[in-house]
């Protein structure tokens, strides 16, 4: 029976709930209804994640361990649904973000002066002041993020890519301010900067709004939530791991772009806070050492498209980091998942050539 399924069908009605709304959303902010909306759109985006996440793994194995069939037609028209809605949900995160810091860009011009004429009498608008600090604890704003960054990232739209470097001043800004009482941004920021940061263009906004340093100081931190001995189920130093390891994955973008001629001085701070990491004296979770694996391979791409100068000021480092790469070794030999092990035992070999070959 030539039939749409039924999850089909709801995924395109929350597109169409989320198409309609964006319009009218800004005039929205300062009404006592911007919260209930709020929720309900962000509810239809972490519904749209996972609804990507689920196709993604469907279509990887041809819908089959998943009982999934949608015709080729249906997928097309979903993708193109999905790519129109996210292009949409772009332009009001840039209005959005552009009217949290400076008061009036998208903004009715009633609502500029702090006032408005109702049929009630006169009322407060929305203001700069109002909206400043509301902005990092809008659900809507971080459930469209986070559909965004998985997006992108699976879908190959060059043009989405294109317009979400736009945001870049938002995304580095919320990830600075991101912390434990407050929305966290960090997590869908990095996934989406992995996507955007492929475009040359992109790479330009990033440095330009001093995204390298931003990531690097939370890197530091990481650093210093991971080395505790005493963290082998604690759970949030594991989550660290996590964040620590897409950190270093963004930073690997940047490091490996055709764009990137030579790493700037600044960048080889990196180096010297691998070289001076502590290994655990007992095998930590596997999270945590991949993670040191992973600053072991950006200290290595560092140093290795370095000038000659730059490199000879590091070459004492060279010890260290093949004493980590040593070290590491051990922890992944004796690791419970032997086939983890193995894999990153693969992982430090390569390490070890690479530092090798700078010798």
């Amino acid at each position: 029976m030539d039939s749409k399924p039924f999850s089909y069908l709801f995924v395109n009605l929350l597109l169409i709930d989320l198409r309609s709304s964006f319009p009218s959303l800004l005039a929205q902010l300062n009404s006592t209804d911007y919260p209930s909306t709020s929720q309900r759109l962000a509810a239809a985006f972490d519904v749209l994640s996972s609804f990507i996440g689920f196709l993604v793994r469907s279509l990887d194995n041809e819908g089959l361990a998943f009982g999934f069939s949608v015709a080729p037609d249906l997928l097309l028209k979903l993708r193109k649904d999905i790519a129109e809605t996210i292009s949409l949900a772009i332009e009001y995160l840039r209005d959005r973000w552009d009217a949290s810091v400076a008061g009036v860009s998208g903004l009715h011009p009633s609502a500029r002066t702090g006032t408005a004429a109702t049929s009630e009498g006169t009322r407060l608008t929305l203001t700069w002041e109002s909206m400043k600090d509301n902005v990092n604890a809008d659900p809507l704003i971080l459930a469209g993020i986070r559909a965004l960054a998985i997006w992108i990232r699976e879908d190959e739209n060059e043009n989405l890519r294109n317009e979400s470097a736009g945001l870049m001043d938002m995304f580095l800004e919320l990830y600075k301010t991101s912390s434990k009482d407050s929305l966290d941004f960090r997590y869908p920021t990095l996934l989406a900067l992995e996507a955007i940061l492929s475009a040359e263009e992109s790479l330009e906004a990033f440095l330009s709004q001093d995204g390298w340093d931003i990531l690097f100081q939370d890197l530091k931190l990481v650093l210093q939530n991971t080395s505790d001995d005493q963290i082998r189920n604690n759970s949030y130093a594991m989550a660290e791991g996590n964040r620590g390891l897409q950190v270093v994955r963004v930073m690997l973008v940047v490091v490996d772009s055709p764009a990137t001629s030579f790493p700037k001085e600044d960048w080889m701070s990196v180096v010297t806070a691998t070289a001076a990491m502590k290994v655990r004296s007992t095998t930590p979770p596997s999270i945590i050492l991949e993670f040191q694996i992973a600053m072991l391979q950006l200290s290595a791409a560092l140093l290795s498209k370095a000038a000659g100068g730059m490199m000879k000021r590091y070459i004492t480092s060279y010890a260290a980091l093949s004493g980590l790469v040593n070290q590491l070794e051990i922890q992944a030999d004796t690791m419970v998942d032997k086939v983890e092990g193995v894999e990153f035992s693969g992982l430090l070999e390569d390490v070890a050539l690479d530092l090798g070959n700078l010798r």
